[in-house]
């Protein structure tokens, strides 16, 4: 540098005309890209000698012996002896494990244990994996450890998921008369497919080791991951279980723990170390209610955090919140032991899972979504509950339907004659407020159907595909009565049969109590000034009867083009507590991206109509819905459907 700096002062010396701010000018630039590029070489090498750390899973032998860590009681890091079996190649596309004996602590009695999952083991003082399998009913702890550098590479793809624009078609220049409405389905997701759990050491296999010999054609599987729940009541625990059961779960009551409560501030997380409990938050709010997973923390790179060594859903990105967890218990079990332990301060927030693990950040919290349940009690008494359920497409609709379900039958009857009448919104940031409003009345699912009347919607916005959805909070107001509130739509008759354009006709619709009370309902029907002349068929029923007609002729599932449209359909999918009037004629329609055109320009029709055209998004109908008159709502819930024909004369 000194023979460089000597050369650069004799050239300057010999050109006068060369500043010497000019000098240092040029100087600075080749100075900072000299540090830039030592700090660089710092940090490769500081990531190289902690990856250094790693053995290579062709280094893993039989025989060799090392040591585990996981916290047995309370929230202290211990350790257990580990001796390879063997390697398994393949149990999966790119994937192997390791196949090792524990011993130690309480593993002769409990075995492999429910929240271990992500345990990491050390060969002399390398880390080869996590702790990730286990074999059922196995006498001895015989474990499947996934190895470190699967969970590791798994996470390092970074690519963007491919996107692709949508096909847009223009039918402006036809006026739509009716959008037809997204009908709720009777459950929600079902998860139980999601993934397969179980795997099996191979029968015979030149290459299998003489130490996995003993474990020839034994099945072995993820480690089940223990559920902790407290403030659920009898009636939502089997709907959980359910849902959670096939995928690995156990669930647990945590009858005396309180899991909802506590701060929402992101606490100190640098004690968060490899063998470390971690409990990743799904539900926290009022009643003691909480629900939450539990596993190990495997390896700590910076403030990063790779944990579990198994999916849980593998759902890809999440936003789950987790926090510190201490063991409680354990509960050593013939078919899976497990621990029992509860969630302390959030620290930080799970972002993948994957089929190696879940990896997530350290004092980065993630947006739950706040629900709010305002209870009016059969009691006439007003109650406010505050909850907290985690931001997801999948889990988010399961997790809140199980959070109002249990509400309402906390504090309401489970069985008997009962009317619930729910309103509510749904905020998502940047849109119209989606409406929630309804009425259920019976003696056994009043309250599941109140519950899915909220969640429902809002499983149609996370699952419909469409970007930067930002659920804000929900807010629901249920109105509790003890008695059975239905009316059924018994016969309609018209004050007259012919009518002109523009003019107004008096329907009255005869409704019969189920305790036999009788009700006359006078509904005004206007006439569009442009009808034109011709038989009308008039429809008075119910919402579900009438949408239940309109998809059987359908026989298409809607499909929204934008998420404006999906937000109209859904503040247009029709109540049970009154009645519609539908005006129809018999001409052919189409439905196009789930709108209807009748009426239609006979060279438009016959384009689209056309045998030489062809579209999942089209159908036709046989008869045209002119217009639909939605009644004001009834204290009743209503059922039936009447028909009749008016003439529209000159």
């Amino acid at each position: 540098m000194k023979a460089v700096m000597n050369n650069r002062k004799h050239v300057t010396k010999n050109r006068p005309d060369v500043d010497k701010r000019s000098f240092r000018r040029t100087l600075w630039p080749a100075t900072l890209l000299l540090v830039f590029a030592s700090t660089l070489g710092d940090i490769r090498a500081w990531e190289g000698q902690h990856r250094q750390n790693f053995l290579p899973l062709s280094e893993v032998k039989p025989g060799l012996k090392g040591v585990g860590r996981t916290v047995f009681h309370g929230d202290k890091v211990e350790e257990f002896q580990v001796e390879i079996l063997g390697v398994l190649e393949n149990i999966a596309p790119k994937q192997s494990a390791i196949l090792a004996r524990l011993s130690g602590g309480p593993l002769e009695n409990t075995g492999v244990m429910g929240g271990m999952s992500g345990s990491p083991v050390y060969v002399n003082g390398k880390i080869i994996g996590a702790v990730a399998f286990s074999f059922p009913f196995s006498k001895e702890a015989i474990a499947g450890i996934t190895p470190i550098q699967q969970m590791l590479e798994i996470f390092d793809k970074s690519e963007e998921p491919l996107r692709v624009d949508p096909i847009q078609i223009d039918v402006s220049s036809v006026k739509p008369h009716h959008t037809l409405e997204v009908r709720p389905a009777a459950e929600l997701l079902d998860l139980r497919q999601l993934m397969s759990r179980s795997f099996s050491v191979a029968q015979s296999s030149p290459e299998i080791a003489s130490s996995l010999l003993p474990l020839r054609g034994q099945p072995f599987t993820y480690i089940d991951t223990p559920l902790l729940l407290s403030g659920f009541s009898s009636r939502v625990i089997p709907m959980i279980e359910k849902v959670f059961r096939p995928l690995g779960m156990n669930l647990i009551q945590a009858g005396g723990l309180t899991l909802g409560s506590g701060s929402d501030k992101v606490a100190d997380g640098s004690d968060i170390q490899p063998g470390s409990a971690l409990a990743v938050q799904l539900i926290r709010g009022d009643l003691g209610v909480g629900a939450s997973v539990t596993g190990t923390v495997t390896y700590r790179e910076g403030n990063q955090i790779y944990a579990f060594g198994h999916p849980w859903l593998s759902v890809g990105p999440v936003q789950l919140p987790f926090s510190k967890a201490t063991v409680l218990s354990l509960l050593p079990n013939l078919n899976n032991s497990f621990k029992i332990a509860a969630p302390t301060e959030l620290v930080g927030s799970i972002t993948q899972d994957r089929s190696q693990g879940l990896f997530g950040t350290v004092g980065v919290l993630p947006k739950m979504i706040p629900l709010t349940i305002n209870l009016k009690s059969s009691r006439n008494k007003l109650e406010t509950f505050r909850y907290e359920v985690a931001n997801d497409r999948i889990l988010t609709p399961l997790l809140m339907n199980f959070t109002i379900f249990n509400t309402i039958t906390s504090n309401e009857r489970a069985l008997g004659e009962s009317t619930l009448q729910v309103q509510g919104k749904i905020s998502v940031k940047g849109q119209p407020e989606i409406k929630i409003e309804n009425l259920f009345s019976g003696e056994a699912n009043s309250q599941l159907f109140a519950s899915l009347a909220v969640v429902q919607p809002l499983s149609y916005i996370l699952g419909s595909g469409f970007d930067n959805i930002d659920v804000e909070n929900v807010t629901v107001d249920i109105t509790s009565v003890d008695e059975k509130r239905t009316v059924n739509l018994d016969r309609v008759w018209v004050d007259r049969d012919q009518v002109k354009a523009g003019e107004t006709v008096i329907l009255s619709a005869f409704l019969r109590a189920a305790n036999g009370g009788e009700h006359v309902e006078k509904i005004p029907v206007d006439i569009p000034p442009d009808m034109p002349l011709g038989t009308l068929l008039v429809t008075v029923a119910d919402g579900l009867t009438l949408t239940t007609v309109e998809n059987r002729s359908l026989r298409q599932s809607f499909t929204p083009r934008d998420l404006d449209q999906l937000i109209r359909a859904i503040n247009n999918i029709r109540k049970n507590d009154r009645v519609y009037v539908r005006l129809q004629r018999p001409e052919p329609s189409v439905v196009l991206r789930g709108e209807e055109f009748s009426t239609l320009p006979p060279s438009f029709g016959s384009v689209i109509t056309s045998d030489r055209s062809s579209s999942s998004t089209l159908s036709t109908m046989r008869s045209s819905n002119l217009y639909e008159y939605e009644l004001p709502s009834t204290p009743y819930v209503i059922t039936g459907q009447r028909s009749l024909t008016i003439e529209v004369v000159d």
